[in-house]
């Protein structure tokens, strides 16, 4: 069975980590899996460096305008055909929407992931989109409970049009570390962010927070994790403070595992969220985790194993950091709880294992 994946993108997030890893997953099946893409570098790399079948769409200018997503449906159809697709599993709004005229006219089964609710938030007509592609036999699946709440909510979908099937991950590459040295009184306190540097993200906001608790006298450091267009709106907050040295602005990184097992504290402050994938890695490792109330961040962390704070109160994020920086015990338990919890209820296995069990269904079907 040829199963296509097909994602825009132009910045690697936690989409696009979890494309990747069911691919990886659906070949370790016995699937043939092909990535399916409009040239995008990263994935282009992905592809040569794991050995993955890939496939460049033309027509990237008809998928761009509305006006003529008519004749790149026919044209995607065709070009499914000649990729000789079995199923196609779309990820995102834009790539879901698009390709579900394309799958209905190419005759092969659809199955569509969608990784956030703004794209509706932004624009509520939207939503119709979506419709028109469960209408078509696209069959919608959300990564979180309360995503699939929030379009349910919005419009009508059938019960089997829409389900939940949550981000997995591979708890053996996010194992605690077990010879962490125990903190010394005068050690410091090293608070962990991973993600893309963009707005909605608010790490501007993490940074600010840390910086007062720095001045407070706390020993503290934050180090961020991810590239993006808000990279310059923080080296600006940071030029010339005086507690600047204990922001560390690392970059995309390759080794995130070793620099999670190296921190004490996971934090995350988002407007919005799907599941993030890089909580379910904090997590994972044993790291208490502090995020933001929103998406299906209450469904990873509760107050055994982390705190939910409001996103637009940055005083409760201060007061969960300074509470945590200052309980190292606590820090330990909640991190313990933690790791018990992501492979019993996000496991590679199990969340993935769903797809695969989607995937034969559509094929039988």
């Amino acid at each position: 069975m040829r199963v296509g994946h097909f994602i825009e993108t132009e910045m690697p997030g936690g989409a696009e980590s979890v494309m990747i890893d069911l691919v990886l997953y659906a070949r370790e099946q016995g699937f043939e899996p092909v990535l399916l893409h409009f040239g995008s570098e990263w994935v282009e790399a992905q592809a040569e460096q794991l050995g993955i079948e890939q496939a460049i769409i033309p027509e990237y200018a008809l998928f761009k305008s509305t006006k003529t997503l008519p004749l790149f449906a026919y044209k995607f159809s065709r070009f499914l055909k000649a990729q000789r697709i079995d199923i196609l599993h779309s990820h995102l709004f834009g790539p879901i929407t698009a390709a579900a005229p394309a799958a209905f006219l190419a005759g092969i089964a659809h199955v569509g992931t969608v990784h956030d609710v703004y794209m509706i938030e932004e624009k509520p007509a939207r939503i119709r989109l979506m419709q028109l592609a469960a209408m078509l036999g696209t069959r919608l699946v959300a990564v979180s409970k309360h995503m699939e709440a929030f379009y349910r909510g919005a419009a009508y979908f059938s019960p089997q049009g829409f389900s939940t099937i949550y981000n997995g991950i591979n708890p053996a590459n996010y194992q605690p570390r077990s010879n962490k040295p125990a903190p010394k009184p005068d050690d410091k306190v090293r608070i962990i962010c991973v993600g893309r540097l963009v707005a909605l993200k608010q790490v501007a906001v993490i940074v600010e927070q840390v910086l007062q608790l720095c001045e407070s006298g706390m020993a503290v450091e934050l180090t961020v994790v991810g590239d993006g267009p808000e990279k310059e709106h923080i080296t600006t907050l940071l030029a010339g403070h005086p507690q600047a040295q204990a922001i560390h602005m690392l970059g995309a990184r390759t080794d995130v595992a070793e620099l999670l097992n190296s921190s004490d504290i996971f934090v995350q402050y988002s407007t919005t969220e799907g599941l993030s994938r890089s909580i379910l890695e904090a997590v994972a490792v044993g790291l208490p985790a502090i995020v933001s109330d929103v998406g299906g961040n209450a469904e990873i962390v509760d107050n055994h194993c982390g705190r939910l704070v409001s996103a637009s109160a940055p005083d409760q994020l201060k007061n969960a950091l300074a509470e945590l920086i200052a309980d190292a015990p606590l820090r330990a338990s909640m991190g313990a709880n933690g790791a018990l919890r992501i492979p019993a209820v996000f496991g590679r296995a199990l969340c993935n294992g769903q797809y695969k069990t989607l995937y034969q269904q559509l094929y039988r079907a």
